[in-house]
């Protein structure tokens, strides 16, 4: 069942956004609008469904909202359905004022578009935790696409040790010119490539050996356009192992940069601290301002010492910042060396309460407002662990060119919490700098939501 839904998901997905902007219309004149107004739509109310559903069709054709749905990121996808809204919004807007500016109440195009909004967006939520749930399980039965890789340098060592790159490229393996005696991967020699070739369903071809001559190279493509196979070559790179993730071209010249950084665009930079300033905002004059007074009272009563607890963290280009959060342990001198663990003596019992729900941590939206950190970022650690870390965990600094987070990618995909072993750290290192290369304005906002998701559903990583 999960897998015949997935593969007709872009088929359910049309059909149930064009139910969402029919019913949502037709209860709206019911419900939205007064007599007067359900009498002047009501004449033609036919007409507008046509026009609403034919404008949504071309909106939806011309953002390809509907297009690789199963294999789309969530983040790609809710940039597309915020795209296509976007302009649905604006031309709703503009059709209804320009036909009804005198009979028709703006509420009831503000009501019908919030209703829109809102029942898409959550059907999307909905869809994207089964597909999170299930596709690990099915994602190889989905692909169909098979892609061989010619030879071995750099770059096939590369994506053959990543099983997502692998999985969604339908990588099965290498075919060498030679020989080898090498398990796994390894598909054989190149008279074994030939016979696949002509006897096996292969789509791709990626040639990732310069010391291919120029007869072999020849039949290879003589027999990869009769098989109206694509080919793709990939020069060898010394240091591909380094990571060159992202081209540039400045003044006319080539660049291959190790580290592509979205945040180092001053747009994104601004749209990303407009949200902190407004998410920031909203937490600590709706949540914080009667929070922190019955937070303040229970640690009172429980136990001596302050209400908050500041520590030292590394920040933005590793600078020191205090770090808010309420104190959820008895006071002590070992909280700037040593990390919480299961079962801890000096946590109390309203601060166990408060570390597994993450209320401890909510003071830290005044850090936010302040600057020293973001909502969404690499988890800030303590001097000590950074101190400690920086110098056996590669690549740890580099977590540090943006600002540390409340929450961040690592959180939610399950490196929270105690660090066991210094591979635990290597992990969560991995994740923070996928992050920081892919960053987007709504992989912040699926972040948030995945916070939100963990805390509701429980982790047991936090203690």
């Amino acid at each position: 069942m999960p897998l015949y839904f997935f593969k007709k998901l872009a088929n359910y997905l049309l059909l149930v956004d064009y139910i969402i902007v029919n019913i949502s219309f037709l209860l709206g004149i019911c419900i939205f609008i007064n007599p007067f107004e359900f009498y002047v739509i009501k004449a033609d109310y036919k007409t507008q469904l046509l026009i609403l559903n034919f404008s949504w069709y071309i909106i939806s054709k011309l953002v390809k909202l509907y297009s690789e749905t199963y294999y789309k990121d969530s983040v790609k996808q809710f940039s597309s359905l915020f795209t296509a809204l976007s302009i649905f919004i604006v031309f709703f807007f503009f059709y209804n004022t320009l036909i009804y500016s005198e009979s028709i109440s703006i509420w009831f195009t503000v009501k019908y578009l919030f209703s829109v909004i809102s029942m898409m967006v959550l059907v999307r939520i909905v869809v994207f935790l089964i597909r999170r749930k299930y596709r690990i399980k099915i994602s190889r039965k989905l692909n169909t696409v098979n892609t061989i890789l010619i030879g071995k340098n750099n770059f096939s060592k590369t994506i053959l040790s990543n099983d997502e790159i692998r999985a969604s490229m339908g990588i099965r393996g290498f075919y060498s010119l030679e020989s080898t005696a090498e398990k796994g991967k390894y598909l054989g020699d190149i008279n074994k490539l030939f016979d696949d070739l002509e006897n096996e369903k292969i789509d791709n071809i990626i040639l990732c050996d310069d010391s291919i001559d120029e007869d072999l190279y020849n039949e290879i493509l003589h027999v990869a356009e009769h098989k109206m196979l694509r080919i793709y070559i990939v020069p060898d790179f010394k240091y591909i192992s380094m990571g060159p993730h992202s081209f540039d071209i400045i003044q006319g010249v080539p660049f291959l940069k190790l580290m592509k950084e979205p945040l180092t665009n001053p747009e994104n930079q601004f749209l990303k601290r407009f949200f902190d300033v407004v998410f920031s905002l909203l937490v600590i004059v709706f949540i914080l301002s009667w929070l922190i007074p019955i937070v303040a009272l229970i640690i009172k009563l429980e136990s001596k010492g302050s209400v908050f607890f500041l520590q030292k963290r590394s920040g933005v280009k590793n600078e020191p910042f205090n770090c808010i959060k309420f104190r959820s342990m008895t006071v002590n001198s070992h909280s700037d060396v040593k990390m919480a663990k299961k079962g801890d003596a000096r946590i109390t019992k309203f601060g166990k309460f408060i570390r597994k729900t993450s209320i401890d941590e909510l003071p830290q939206f005044i850090n936010v407002l302040i600057g020293n950190m973001s909502v969404v970022g690499p988890r800030p650690h303590m001097l000590s662990q950074t101190n400690q870390y920086s110098k056996i965990t590669r690549k740890y600094m580099l977590r540090h060119i943006v600002k540390p987070g409340i929450t961040g990618w690592a959180q939610v995909m399950g490196s929270r919490g105690e660090i066991f072993s210094d591979r635990d750290m290597e992990k969560r290192i991995e994740k923070d700098i996928w992050y920081i290369q892919n960053w987007s304005f709504f992989l912040d906002l699926k972040i948030v939501f995945l916070t939100f998701y963990n805390i509701v559903k429980g982790d047991e990583q936090a203690y």
